[in-house]
């Protein structure tokens, strides 16, 4: 609600009128949005097993909740790195870290 006498604020219209300080802060929700996508399409059935837990620096971390997909994780993280990786316009996820 605007006051008396008060100057109107523009509207934004686009990501790119906000300025840099919330453009980097949206490339990382992007980012975060198509990773998860990308990982529950990628793990499937077994995505109930793996939890995302988050991302720093290059480290995806997974909750693992039974032994047997923490194994099978552990055979298959390369494959789903490099599967990732191809859906950002440059390498993200360097490795999968099993909490």
């Amino acid at each position: 609600m605007m006051k008396f006498g008060q100057t109107p604020r523009k509207a934004w219209h686009s990501t790119q009128e906000l300025g840099g300080a919330f453009n980097g802060l949206n490339r990382t929700l992007n980012r975060l949005m198509v990773l998860d996508h990308v990982w529950t399409r990628l793990t499937g059935v077994r995505g109930q097993f793996w939890r995302l837990q988050g991302v720093k620096d290059g480290t995806l971390y997974v909750k693992v909740t039974a032994s047997v997909a923490k194994n099978h994780l552990l055979t298959q993280r390369e494959t789903l790195i490099r599967e990732m990786n191809k859906h950002f316009d440059r390498p993200w996820i360097q490795k999968i870290e099993i909490l």
